[in-house]
């Protein structure tokens, strides 16, 4: 309401000074209406900024994205990548043409079980129906989770490190060949000796059974020199199956009985309570683990054979554990080379066939002397190779079996 009583000066001086105010305020919203602009336009000059940073970021991911793609494509390895289910989420092409299958979206331990023939007792080396022999190493985990798997193509480095084996027994076949035809030198020469005795006239019948018996002694030694020698320079792989520890024993304590029966000698064994399967080729095994003990036998006259077996975290360690003198320390360390023996009318060769054969099923054979006298030889066959034996049972083989096939022993 307007004051009636003010006078016109004084209303124009109200409104001179509302004019004032107006123009203030007007003057101030100026003011903040440009720095609301000069604000507007840092952001927009900032988001610009962002965005073509934001555009530069994705141009290089996808660059990178392409490079890693071209690297993945002409890597000499096959390269996958699985999810938790197993399941084949990338793969390079290299990976997709060593196991000849599309892979992708496919369940990577199907894709083994359809393609490989073979797998090495540790579940890292696999011998492919094609021929091929590929690696896998599963040990990298990418931020998400997933798993990445290399596999390497070992065809041609197999082949190359068994051609290298073969060279290396052929250049060993001179020396064994000239250690041997000395080795066979003595019994032949026996040998010509007793056949010349035979045919003397005056011989009674017992004396020739007697010579008779000496000629196919000395020949049979001879036999055994050849045999072995030809076992040791043959060499190779070995068929494998599930085999029982507690029937591999058995088999060497029937095996050895009647030698220590005609020593008079003793067979003792301690064995764990349950049995185990071993993944080897039985009857080498056997052989190797005869020939430690007959080795052990013959070194006393009364010979006392210990035998053991203990399943430790990394091995299986069976051992064979005589009464005789013991190994001297200065021949240990030959102790398993071929020829190499001390015992009169040995040949040399037992010992070394036995370490062959060790090495062939990924296992060693060490020797030491006993706490109380005697010799300890010790079979340290690798865990992979070693499962707990099934019950037996009407479905027992076909569980041990399944458990045991190919796809059940990759390690992923």
């Amino acid at each position: 309401m307007s004051d009636s009583s003010a006078t016109p000066l004084d209303q124009q001086g109200q409104l001179q000074e509302a004019f004032i105010a107006f123009n203030d305020l007007s003057g101030r919203l100026t003011d903040s209406y440009r720095e609301l602009e000069d604000q507007v336009r840092e952001l927009n000059t900032e988001l610009a900024s962002a965005r073509a940073a934001r555009s530069r970021e994705l141009a290089e991911k996808e660059r990178l994205a392409i490079r890693l793609t071209a690297l993945l494509d002409s890597l000499p390895g096959g390269v996958i990548v699985l999810d938790h289910q197993h399941s084949v989420i990338l793969a390079n092409p290299v990976a997709s043409n060593l196991l000849n299958e599309t892979l992708l979206e496919e369940n990577f331990l199907d894709v083994i079980r359809r393609q490989a023939a073979a797998i090495a007792p540790d579940g890292k080396q696999l011998t492919l129906k094609s021929g091929k022999r590929i690696t896998l190493s599963n040990q990298v985990r990418d931020s998400y989770g997933d798993q990445v798997v290399l596999i390497t193509d070992v065809t041609e480095a197999h082949a190359a490190q068994e051609a290298s084996n073969r060279k290396q027994r052929l250049s060993a076949l001179g020396e064994m060949v000239a250690r041997l035809a000395h080795q066979i030198r003595t019994p032949l020469s026996s040998a010509l000796l007793y056949m010349g005795q035979l045919s003397r006239r005056e011989l009674s019948v017992t004396q020739r059974l007697r010579m008779t018996g000496k000629v196919t002694d000395r020949l049979k030694h001879m036999e055994s020199l050849v045999n072995s020698s030809l076992s040791f320079v043959q060499g190779g792989e070995v068929d494998t199956e599930d085999c029982s520890l507690f029937e591999l024993l058995e088999s060497l304590k029937l095996s050895v009985l009647p030698m220590l029966q005609q020593r008079s000698g003793i067979w003792s064994q301690q064995l764990p309570k349950k049995d185990v399967l071993l993944q080897a080729n039985r009857e080498a095994l056997l052989s190797a683990l005869v020939s430690i003990a007959e080795n052990a036998v013959q070194m006393v006259a009364e010979p006392e054979l210990t035998i053991g077996a203990v399943l430790r975290i990394k091995t299986l360690d069976i051992t064979i554990a005589d009464n005789g003198p013991g190994v001297d320390g200065n021949i240990i360390e030959h102790i398993f080379d071929p020829f190499y023996t001390t015992r009169q009318g040995g040949t040399g060769l037992g010992l070394a066939l036995a370490a062959m054969i060790a090495q062939s099923h990924d296992a060693a054979i060490s020797v030491r002397n006993g706490d109380s006298g005697g010799a300890v030889f010790t079979l340290h066959l690798p865990i992979s190779r070693i499962r707990l034996a099934q019950p037996r049972s009407q479905h027992g083989n076909e569980q041990a079996r399944d458990t045991h096939s190919t796809a059940g022993r990759l390690k992923l």
